[in-house]
C-alpha cells in the first residue's frame, strides 16, 4: 500500500488526505438498523440545506446526521417509483432524483414526479446540467432535457438507451452501449468504441488530470485524440465492471468498481481496496464529498458510509501486525519500530510489521515491555525476561535471568555497558553482563510493585512504584522524593527540556516540579480525565496518553495556572475513547504502565493500544472549522408530526398548548460530539441544553398564549458554534377569557369583591379576637406541658430501639449510627505518627453449640445464659469498646485503637474468658461453654484507611468465625490483607471463601 514515508508527508487536510491509506481514515456506517430503508444505497448527494440525500432501491433516504427521513410513493405520493438510480443537485439548489419509473424533484416536504408531458414511463439512469443550466437525463428513451416543467427530447439528440450523461462546459458527452454520444455546438457525433470495448457499457464520466474519464463495464476509459482508449495498468483495471468515478477536492480520482473501491492520482492507482477486506466498504454505487470535507460512499450491499481524515494513524492487521492487543512499542537507533503484544514480539519497518517471536517461545505470551539495542532486544513479560538475538535471530535466556521467572518485568533501563536496571512486580534488579542482583528487599522501598525505572539528564535515577516517586541515593538505597505522589501509584514519568519533571498517576493525577517544589494537579483544575501512560514533549506542549485517550497541554499555561493568571489549565483530548468528547477523534487508546509504553521522535507519538499502533502526528490535528447548519424541518402538534417549511410560523389553535420541534444539527463528521442548546423567547429566556443531545428533539407542554420565538444554536464536533441561532416563530391564540377586555372586566369584578368581602370579614374577625386570645392563652399553657412529656417519652423510646430487649445491649441499629462518627475521629487520629501501628479490631464471637442448650433446658434457660454471657462480655472489654448483640447466640465486639501487636491477646483474653467462666442454669446448674471467634482489623489497608468499610471489615471477620466453626471450635483466628491485593480486587471478591483467598495470596490468616 503506502510506504511510511509517503504516509508520513505533511498534507493539507481539507478532505480526505491523499497519502493516506483509506483504511487510516475515521470511517462511520449505517445500515437498515439505524433507519436507512434498504442495504443499497444507489446514489449519494449533499443539498444546498445542508442533509446528505441517499438513494436506495426503496425511495430516498435524507439524513441529518441521527435520523434518517425516507420518502417513497407512499410519503411522497407524486414519486413515480420506490427504485432509485440516480441523484442530483442542480444549480438552483433543487434535489433530482432518477427512478426506473420517472425524475423527481423535492419540493415543499415531498418528492414531485417530473415525466415527459404524457404521463408515460421513464427509466431515469443519470443527470447532468450544461453550461446554460439546461437540465438533462440519460434515461431507456434517449436523451432527454427539461422544458416547461417536463423532460422532453429535442430533434436530433440521441434516441437510444443512454446510461450515463455528462456536461464539460459548452460540450455534452451522452454514454451508451459501445458508444459514446458528444455534442460539440449543435452537432451531435458518435464515437464508437473499438476492438473489445465495443459491448461496453458506458456507467459515468469524470473530469479528471485535464482528461475526460468514462467508467465501464470493460474497465476506465479516457479521451484521446478523439478517440476512447482504456486505461491499462498492470492490476488488469480493464477487466473491471466500473460503476461510478468521483473527483474529490484533493484531486483523488475515486473508482467504484464491482469487487473494490480504487483511488487514483495523476495517472497512477495508488489503492485499491477489495470488497472482503475488513475495513472496506463493499461495491461503491455512488459518492459525494460534504461542506466539512468528509467523502460519503453508497454501497450495493454496506449501506451509507460516511469517512474522514482524523489526525492519528493507527497499524494494525493491514499491516501485517499478528495481534492487535500491543502492550509495548519502542524505536532502535535505524528508526524501526519495535511492538511487543500480547502474544509476542514484532518490528514495524517499511509499512510493514514482522512477527520475530511468537507467544509460545516467550516466558509468558505477553511482551509487556521491549528496550531494543544495536545486537538485541531485551524482552520483559509478565513472568520472565528474555533477549531477542536479531543477528542469529533466536531467542536467548542467559541462567541469570531465571531469579525473574515469577516476576513481572515492566520496564528495562540501560544506564552504561553492561549495566540495566528492572522494574519488576518483585522489586528494582540490576544487571550486571552476567548476574541478577535484587536491589530492595521485598519489604523496603523499591523491593516490590515497581511500574518503571526513569534516568534524567543528570543521572539520577528514579522509580516509579504503587507508593510514589522513589531516588536511588544514599546507602544505596531508594528513598521517597516528598511531594512527588508520595503514596499514589506512578504510572508515567517524563523530564520537561527546561528540568522540570511530569509525573503521572493511575488515579488520574499529574505532579509537575522539581526538588522539593511540586504542583498536583486533576480534573478539578482542567486536565481531561485520564490515568497517564507515557508523555511526549513537542512544540511547546505535553502530550498524554492514557487509559482513557490521548490529550495535548500547553506548557506555558502551567506556569500561569500556578501564577493565577488563567482559572484553569486548557486540558484538551485528541483520542478518546469513547469518542464522547467535543473534538477529539474516537479511538483505541493506551495499554499498561512502565517503560516502552510509547515514545516521541521528531514530534510525532507512537503509543501501543487495543488495537494496534496509534501514530499521531501533531502538525495533522484539524479540528473541524465548519460550523453545523441548523434547520427546524417538522413540528408536533397533538401526536402527529408534520413537515416545517423554511419561514414558516407555526400557528396554533386555543386550545393546542402542547409543542414539539424536530430539527438537524448538519455536522456530520461526529454526530455524537455535538451539543445544541435552545430557548424559547417570551417564555423563558434563558438557554437550556438538550438532557439528550442525540434526540434532537425540544418539547413544551402547557403554553400560554401569546407569540413566542424558538432559538437553537449548536456546536460541531469540535467545538466551533453556528454564527447565528436558528429561529422559528410561533403564535397561540387564546380563550376568549384570555383576551385583554375579558381580563379588564374579571379584574374590576374581582377587586369589587375583594372589597366587600374584606369589610364584611373585618368585621366578623374582630368579634372572634377577643374569644381567640383567651382560647390560645389555655391552649399554650397546655401544650407546654404536653411538649415536655413527649420528649421524655422521645428519650425513652430512641434508647429503646437501639438496645437488645434481652441482653440489654447495644443492637444493629445503635452500632450503624454511633460507629460513623467513631470511625471518622479514628481516620483522622491515623494522621498522627504514634498512631501509625494502631488499628481497631472487629470481632464476631459464636456461642459454641448453644442449640443444646435450648433442647436439653428449655428456651428460657437459653434466654438466661444469653443475659449472662452478655454481662460476662461486658466485664472481659475495656471501656469505650463496643459488645451488640448481632443476633442469635453471635455477638460484635468492635474494640477501640490499639496496637496491632496487642491484638491476638485481646482475642486470646476473650475466648478464655467465656471458657474459664461458670455460668448457670436454672439457677443451680453449672454450665461450661465455649466460644468460637473471628476477627479483623480495621483498617484492612492501612495504608488507604477509606479503601473499605466497617462492614466489609464484618464480613472478613465473618469469613474467619467460619474457619474456626468448621474446624475444632473453642478458639479464634485473626485475618489480614496482603501487600498482593488491591482494595478494589479485593472488594470484588469478597463473595469467595476464605481458603480462595488466602489460596490466591489475599489474605493471611492467624489463629489460637
Amino acid at each position: 500500500m503506502f510506504a511510511l514515508v509517503v504516509v508520513l508527508a505533511a498534507g493539507r487536510a481539507v478532505a480526505l488526505a491523499p497519502d493516506k491509506a483509506f483504511h487510516q481514515y475515521v470511517r462511520d456506517t449505517w445500515s437498515i438498523e439505524e433507519g436507512l430503508p434498504q442495504i443499497s444505497v444507489t446514489a449519494v448527494v449533499q443539498g444546498p440545506d445542508g442533509y446528505i440525500w441517499a438513494g436506495t432501491q426503496a425511495g430516498v433516504a435524507r439524513f441529518d446526521g441521527v435520523r434518517f427521513t425516507v420518502f417513497d410513493p407512499r410519503t411522497s405520493p407524486e414519486m413515480p417509483g420506490m427504485f432509485i438510480n440516480a441523484m442530483f443537485v442542480d444549480s438552483l439548489g433543487r434535489v433530482w432524483t432518477g427512478t426506473y419509473k420517472g425524475a423527481a424533484v423535492y419540493r415543499d416536504g415531498a418528492f414531485v414526479g417530473v415525466d415527459d408531458g404524457f404521463g408515460r414511463e421513464i427509466d431515469v439512469f443519470h443527470f447532468a446540467e450544461t453550461a446554460g443550466g439546461e437540465l438533462v437525463i440519460a434515461s431507456d428513451r434517449g436523451l432527454m432535457r427539461l422544458a416547461d416543467d417536463a423532460f422532453v427530447q429535442f430533434a436530433g439528440d440521441p434516441d437510444e438507451l443512454i446510461r450515463s450523461v455528462f456536461a464539460r462546459g459548452d460540450t455534452l458527452y451522452a454514454g451508451a452501449y459501445g458508444v459514446i454520444h458528444r455534442l460539440a455546438g449543435e452537432t451531435w457525433e458518435a464515437m464508437p468504441l473499438e476492438g473489445e470495448l465495443a459491448t461496453a457499457r458506458v456507467n459515468d464520466f469524470a473530469d479528471y488530470s485535464g482528461r475526460i474519464w468514462a467508467a465501464s463495464t470493460r474497465g476506465l476509459l479516457y479521451l484521446e485524440d478523439d478517440r476512447w482508449r482504456r486505461f491499462e495498468v498492470p492490476e488488469q483495471l480493464g477487466d473491471l465492471v466500473i460503476e461510478t468515478l468521483y473527483v474529490d477536492r484533493d484531486d483523488n480520482l475515486w473508482l467504484g468498481a464491482a469487487g473494490r473501491l480504487l483511488r487514483m492520482q495523476g495517472e497512477r492507482i495508488v489503492e485499491s481496496i477489495p470488497d472482503d477486506a475488513p475495513f472496506a466498504h463493499g461495491s461503491v454505487l455512488g459518492m459525494t464529498e460534504d461542506h466539512e470535507g468528509n467523502l460519503w460512499l453508497g454501497s450495493r450491499w454496506d449501506g451509507l458510509a460516511r469517512l474522514w481524515n482524523g489526525w492519528v494513524f493507527r497499524y494494525d492487521k493491514p499491516e501485517g501486525l499478528h495481534n492487535s492487543l500491543v502492550w509495548s512499542v519502542a524505536r532502535d537507533e535505524s528508526g524501526q519500530v519495535w511492538t511487543g503484544t500480547m502474544d509476542g514480539l514484532a518490528v514495524f519497518r517499511d509499512g510493514r510489521f514482522e512477527q520475530l517471536v511468537g507467544g509460545s517461545e516467550q516466558p509468558h505470551p505477553h511482551a509487556y515491555t521491549i528496550l531494543p539495542e544495536e545486537e538485541r532486544v531485551w524482552v520483559g513479560t509478565r513472568t520472565g525476561l528474555y533477549w531477542w538475538d536479531r543477528r542469529d535471530r533466536r531467542v536467548v535466556r542467559p541462567d541469570g535471568f531465571r531469579a525473574l521467572d515469577s516476576a513481572q518485568v515492566n520496564g528495562v533501563l540501560r544506564r552504561g555497558e553492561d549495566d540495566y536496571w528492572l522494574a519488576t512486580t518483585e522489586g528494582v534488579w540490576r544487571w550486571d553482563g552476567e548476574r541478577m542482583t535484587r536491589l530492595a528487599a521485598s519489604n523496603d522501598l523499591g523491593g516490590r510493585d515497581v511500574r518503571l525505572v526513569y534516568e534524567t539528564s543528570d543521572g539520577e535515577l528514579l522509580a516509579g512504584t504503587r507508593r510514589g516517586l522513589l531516588r536511588w541515593g544514599e546507602r544505596e538505597r531508594f528513598h521517597p522524593i516528598e511531594g512527588a505522589a508520595v503514596e499514589h501509584d506512578v504510572t508515567a514519568v517524563l523530564e520537561l527540556s527546561d528540568g522540570r519533571l511530569v509525573v503521572g498517576t493511575l488515579d488520574e493525577r499529574l505532579f509537575v516540579g522539581h526538588g522539593e517544589h511540586w504542583h498536583e494537579f486533576g480534573a478539578e483544575d482542567g486536565l481531561p480525565v485520564n490515568s497517564p501512560f507515557a508523555f511526549g514533549e513537542a512544540d511547546d506542549r505535553l502530550w498524554v496518553a492514557g487509559i482513557r485517550g490521548l490529550y495535548e497541554l500547553p506548557l506555558a499555561s502551567i506556569d500561569r495556572y500556578i501564577a493565577g493568571e488563567i482559572e484553569s489549565l486548557p486540558g484538551r483530548m485528541v483520542l478518546h475513547e469513547r469518542g464522547d468528547v467535543p473534538g477529539a477523534q474516537k479511538g483505541y487508546c493506551c495499554n499498561g504502565a512502565g517503560n516502552a509504553k510509547g515514545f516521541m521522535h521528531d514530534g510525532e507519538f507512537w503509543l501501543p493500544t487495543r488495537g494496534g499502533i496509534v501514530h499521531l502526528v501533531p502538525s495533522r490535528i484539524r479540528r473541524n472549522p465548519e460550523p453545523p447548519r441548523l434547520r427546524v424541518d417538522r413540528i408536533r402538534v397533538g401526536q402527529a408530526w408534520r413537515t416545517l417549511a423554511p419561514g414558516e410560523v407555526a400557528q396554533l389553535s386555543a386550545s393546542q398548548r402542547d409543542v414539539a420541534f424536530g430539527f438537524a444539527v448538519l455536522s456530520f463528521q461526529d454526530p455524537t460530539s455535538i451539543h445544541a442548546e435552545y430557548r424559547l423567547q417570551g417564555f423563558r429566556n434563558e438557554w437550556q441544553r438538550l438532557d439528550e443531545p442525540m434526540q434532537r428533539q425540544v418539547f413544551y407542554t402547557n403554553l400560554p398564549s401569546g407569540r413566542y420565538t424558538l432559538e437553537l444554536r449548536a456546536t460541531n464536533n469540535a467545538g466551533v458554534w453556528n454564527r447565528e441561532p436558528t429561529q422559528v416563530d410561533l403564535h397561540i391564540r387564546p380563550y376568549p377569557w384570555e383576551t385583554p377586555w375579558f381580563q379588564a372586566v374579571a379584574l374590576f369584578a374581582t377587586l369589587l369583591l375583594i372589597w366587600l368581602g374584606f369589610n364584611y370579614r373585618l368585621r366578623h374577625l374582630q368579634r372572634q379576637q377577643r374569644v381567640l386570645e383567651q382560647t390560645v392563652s389555655d391552649r399554650t399553657e397546655e401544650l407546654r406541658v404536653a411538649n415536655e412529656n413527649l420528649r421524655d417519652y422521645s428519650a425513652r423510646l430512641e434508647t429503646a430501639s437501639m438496645t437488645d430487649p434481652l441482653t440489654r445491649l447495644w443492637n444493629r441499629r445503635y452500632l450503624a449510627s454511633q460507629l460513623t462518627a467513631d470511625l471518622a475521629h479514628f481516620h483522622r487520629e491515623l494522621a498522627r505518627a504514634h498512631m501509625a501501628d494502631h488499628g481497631m479490631l472487629f470481632a464476631l464471637l459464636d456461642i459454641d453449640h448453644f442449640k443444646r442448650i435450648n433442647d436439653r433446658h428449655g428456651h428460657t434457660a437459653g434466654d438466661e445464659v444469653l443475659q449472662q454471657i452478655a454481662r460476662r462480655l461486658e466485664e472481659l472489654v475495656r471501656h469505650g469498646d463496643y459488645v451488640v448483640r448481632w443476633g442469635g447466640e453471635e455477638f460484635l465486639l468492635v474494640f477501640r485503637p490499639m496496637p496491632a501487636d496487642q491484638m491476638p491477646r485481646v482475642i486470646e483474653r476473650i475466648v478464655a474468658g467465656i471458657r474459664e467462666h461458670a455460668f448457670l442454669v436454672n439457677r443451680s446448674e453449672r454450665l461450661e461453654l465455649t466460644c468460637s471467634l473471628g476477627a479483623a482489623a480495621y483498617p484492612p489497608f492501612p495504608a488507604n484507611p477509606k479503601a473499605m468499610s466497617w462492614e466489609q471489615t464484618v464480613t472478613l471477620a465473618d469469613k474467619a468465625l467460619y474457619a474456626v466453626k468448621r474446624g475444632r471450635r473453642d478458639g479464634w483466628c485473626t485475618v489480614r490483607t496482603t501487600t498482593r491485593v488491591e482494595p478494589a480486587t479485593l472488594e470484588g471478591r469478597l463473595d469467595q471463601s476464605l481458603e480462595e483467598l488466602v489460596e490466591a495470596g489475599f489474605l493471611d490468616v492467624e489463629g489460637g
